[in-house]
């Protein structure tokens, strides 16, 4: 919290009137005399601020690589007439990104919570805009209040229509960024343009050991379709930012041999069907260029052209949902199968497998008669299968999800 004190160029107004007596019946009232030093007097001039006289609690927070956020934006703050003002403008260009007030007075007085039950009646001495992030005509700000001792606290502000909502930020970080059809992220949190929750993440809106990630998408307020490299390969993916995990993840071949220096540029051309195309332009060092275009079904993971399920399926699979005793199940390449526990060391059951269309039948070395499976999703990375009935058309309600294990 004191570091963004440190780090926020702001300035008190310092108001003071004196009155004095010019006689027994009249009196002198001398003019208001403000302590705003020159520099910020500036910097409200350079940006049209000219009433800066009539702002209490006037401050500037102005961007730049010395501070936490930098997305070039030169934020003022204060109160107008007792009620809050925020105004954001570009650095580059000077233009305007929101320049507000408040339709009600600002309440200066606090009662924050200190932890272990204790409470405190404070009052706000200084307010400063960190960030302002336009939708239209509304606006999410992020706010930080002083109280004049060693301590702050920081605010989400949303603002839509006639209607604010001010939101205590309680897990550290300030930085807001925009989301999935006019909703905002902030630390661990998903908020719609009203202030609501829509949900909260289990780990971050991130993503972890990925290496490089070219595109991210978003289908939705929790899953994104992504592109990455790292040194086993291209990879294109689902996402779920909710339970911090992919649901899918799928090598893209004819990209997973580029030199680790080369330089890549990832585009999706269209992005209304349930298959998007991609267009990778690469350039190695030497100057040369190379274009590859592919095709996946964002649903399942499917590529096509790579959904040879013989040839998928081989390798050992690890078992993420599903109820069995079975663990791990291993698919080798002379259509023979193992199934094997890490709870139970003692288990094993093998067998013959075939695969026939999108249908997985696997025969126990002990039975006479196929076990059908209906492969839901099948790709480099996923598998995931329904038990039917004898038919081969029935599901029996039995699914099972897999991991490839490398």
């Amino acid at each position: 919290m004191k570091s963004i004190r440190l780090l926020a160029t702001s300035l008190l107004v310092a108001l003071s009137m004196g009155v004095s007596s010019c006689g027994d019946d009249e009196l002198e009232v001398t003019p208001p005399e403000y302590n705003v030093d020159e520099p910020l007097i500036d910097k409200c001039l350079k940006y049209g601020i000219t009433d800066y006289k009539n702002i209490e609690l006037l401050s500037l927070f102005e961007h730049g690589n010395n501070t936490i956020i930098n997305l070039g934006q030169v934020n003022f703050s204060g109160l107008k007439d007792d009620k809050l003002w925020l105004a954001s403008f570009n650095v580059e260009d000077k233009s305007p990104i929101i320049n507000w007030t408040d339709e009600l007075p600002f309440n200066r007085n606090r009662r924050i919570y200190k932890g272990y039950g204790e409470y405190e009646d404070v009052t706000i001495q200084q307010i400063t805009l960190l960030q302002a992030m336009p939708f239209n005509q509304d606006f999410v700000a992020s706010l930080s209040y002083s109280f004049g001792k060693d301590y702050s606290y920081h605010t989400l502000l949303f603002k839509q229509n006639s209607q604010t909502k001010e939101v205590q930020i309680k897990d550290g970080g300030f930085g807001i960024g925009a989301w999935y059809k006019n909703s905002i992220i902030n630390n661990r949190c998903c908020y719609s343009l009203s202030g609501d929750t829509i949900y909260v993440v289990e780990k971050s809106f991130g993503y972890q050991n990925t290496g490089t990630v070219y595109t991210s998408d978003l289908i939705s307020y929790q899953e994104a379709i992504f592109t990455c490299r790292d040194e086993k390969g291209f990879f294109v993916g689902k996402r779920s930012f909710k339970l911090g995990q992919d649901l899918w993840k799928v090598k893209v071949a004819e990209l997973s041999n580029e030199p680790v220096d080369a330089k890549i540029e990832v585009s999706v051309e269209d992005k209304s069907k349930q298959v998007w195309k991609y267009n990778v332009n690469i350039i190695h060092y030497d100057g040369t260029k190379k274009n590859v275009t592919f095709e996946v079904d964002i649903d399942n993971g499917t590529i096509k052209g790579q959904d040879d399920y013989a040839s998928l399926i081989i390798g050992k699979w690890r078992m993420t949902s599903g109820d069995a005793v079975a663990t791990h199940v291993a698919y080798k390449n002379d259509g023979t199968f193992e199934y094997t526990s890490a709870e139970d060391s003692s288990y094993r059951e093998v067998g013959k497998y075939k695969i026939d269309g999108k249908k997985l039948y696997e025969m126990y070395s002990d039975e006479e008669e196929w076990i059908i499976n209906d492969i839901l999703l099948l790709n480099s990375m996923t598998l995931s299968v329904q038990e039917l009935e004898a038919d081969g058309v029935t599901p029996s309600g039995k699914k099972f999800a897999y991991q490839r294990v490398e």
